[in-house]
């Protein structure tokens, strides 16, 4: 009885390597169709989005509101320095565009009430 994880060798001839991307390998057989496979990598778990550091920069930036908004305005534009890598190395798919939109709509929105808390501040005490 022939095993039935194999495939028969003469079902094999004909497929090529076409191309891959990040999560699939493309194979064409002899009739010229195009068959996706997955990669089915995993992923690991201590392996952080490059994106998590803008957000962890974005939560101390909230945090320096308290002080007269100094450190929101230090910190929301690091955050958005931040995410200009992720665009540049490679094309972002969407969901690190939708994170990317959001880490700078949450940096705009701090910076929203820093710029007249700092300026009140200047002129109280300066």
């Amino acid at each position: 009885m022939e095993n039935p994880k194999m495939l028969p060798t003469d079902r094999l001839i004909g497929l090529t390597y076409s191309r891959e991307d990040l999560h699939s390998y493309f194979i064409v057989d002899r009739d010229g169709s195009t068959v996706r496979v997955p990669k089915n990598r995993a992923v690991d778990a201590r392996v952080s989005h490059p994106l998590s550091a803008a957000f962890r920069i974005l939560a101390a930036a909230f945090l320096g509101l308290a002080p007269a908004g100094l450190g929101t305005l230090l910190l929301a534009p690091l955050a958005v320095l931040l995410t200009v890598p992720v665009l540049l190395r490679r094309p972002a798919d969407r969901a690190d565009r939708v994170r990317i939109a959001v880490v700078w709509g949450i940096a705009a929105g701090l910076l929203l009430p820093a710029v007249p808390l700092s300026i009140r501040f200047s002129e109280r005490f300066f």
